[in-house]
């Protein structure tokens, strides 16, 4: 009777469970892209990021020389990979040249290499990214003219190409050379990031307390280990998410007051209905069980339109910014069936008012009274 019930006015019923639908759309969509995009940045640390520690300036603020000297002298640190920065300028384009130390840059962010190797830019050359290499026309090889802030001209050569970084997009814009070539160009350029690399029988919670010990007089200085790194990044996706599902959180409850809204006329129209039902023995508990299951099929129905499409989408969200960083799919599956018990829930919770009406009504009353419903169609 419920399921009759829910489908006597299919525009109604329809409308209800489309708003819903709409709403939940939405969350499924969101859920697979943030899902996707956490589990990209996840597996792109694990495969690029192999320092165990990594030391960063606050606010874009250089480390300095002192902190790195304190770093090399703690116990169980195996490997101290310096990288700074200095602004230069090609062909009229503002650029970033990172110099890094070419002897231990492998250990510490495994670099992937389309063309050339770390080697060739420990002997002097420099390395860009595939997407800036396709954009500027360069290759291994090619000669690159770059004009520093203080006035140096430095003529480099390609001498290696690597993938984007994880999250480039299109834009591109890695540079890189030796430390020796940046401080031969622009020997004011300081420290600004530290990877760490501890030696394989050194005590992770020893180091940790010795770092933590060295750097409590710099609070210029961020200490954070490979998960900390990952929990940084995946934190700024949660907040953003988590902002995002709060304003869907007033579309859906909105759609629940249409659920309300439809179950009450409902009620409304079907007076005599009940009443009747009443008449012939039926309960009240039965009565109002045959509203709540009613509100849940409608929400259910809505609930299930809506992630069946939002999946859809977010999966064809993920394969367009693939380009973008999100390279992995990710469904969310205790999130998606989370998500629809959660509907059902607020089905019930819907039906709670129109099935007290409805159980409460006096048969007399209701038998009496005119029918306002949609009419029978000539077959039934």
């Amino acid at each position: 009777m419920s399921r009759l019930n829910a489908v006597r006015n299919p525009r109604r019923t329809g409308a209800t469970a489309g708003a819903l639908m709409i709403s939940l759309s939405l969350v499924g969509a969101i859920a697979v892209l943030a899902a996707s995009l956490t589990t990209s940045i996840n597996r792109d640390v694990d495969t690029t990021f192999g320092a165990d520690y990594v030391l960063t300036g606050n606010g874009q603020q250089p480390i300095g020389h002192e902190v790195t000297a304190k770093v090399r002298a703690i116990p169980g640190i195996q490997a101290v990979t310096r990288q700074r920065y200095a602004v230069a300028h090609l062909g009229g384009f503002q650029l970033v040249l990172a110099g890094v130390d070419a002897a231990t840059i492998d250990q510490a962010v495994k670099p992937h290499y389309i063309a050339g190797s770390t080697a060739d830019v420990a002997d002097g050359k420099v390395m860009v990214d595939e997407t800036t290499a396709k954009a500027d026309g360069l290759r291994t090889g090619s000669s690159v003219q770059l004009h520093f802030l203080n006035g140096n001209v430095g003529t480099l050569t390609v001498g290696a190409i690597s993938k984007p970084p994880a999250g480039a997009g299109k834009d591109g814009g890695s540079w890189e050379a030796s430390m020796d070539t940046l401080t031969k160009y622009a020997p004011e350029a300081q420290d600004f990031t530290l990877y760490l690399n501890t030696a394989s029988d050194a005590d992770k919670k020893q180091v940790q307390t010795a770092l933590d010990t060295a750097m409590a007089g710099y609070p210029q200085v961020t200490v954070q280990s490979q998960e900390d790194y990952k929990n940084q990044i995946t934190g700024q996706v949660n907040t953003v998410l988590y902002l995002v599902y709060a304003l869907l959180a007033l579309a859906i409850l909105i759609a629940v007051l249409g659920v309300i809204n439809t179950l009450a006329l409902s009620v409304v129209e079907r007076t005599r209905e009940i009443g009747l039902l009443r008449a012939v023995g039926t309960s009240r508990r039965q009565i109002g069980r045959m509203i709540r299951l009613e509100s849940v099929l409608i929400a259910v129905h809505g609930a299930l339109l809506g992630l069946g499409l939002g999946l859809a989408w977010g999966i064809a969200g993920q394969k367009v910014l693939t380009l973008y960083g999100i390279t992995a799919l990710s469904i969310p599956w205790t999130t998606i069936l989370a998500v629809l018990a959660g509907s059902a829930l607020a089905g019930l919770a819907a039906a709670v008012l129109p099935a007290m009406k409805a159980a409460r009504t006096q048969v007399l009353t209701a038998i009496a009274t005119a029918w306002t419903g949609p009419r029978p169609s000539a077959g039934r």
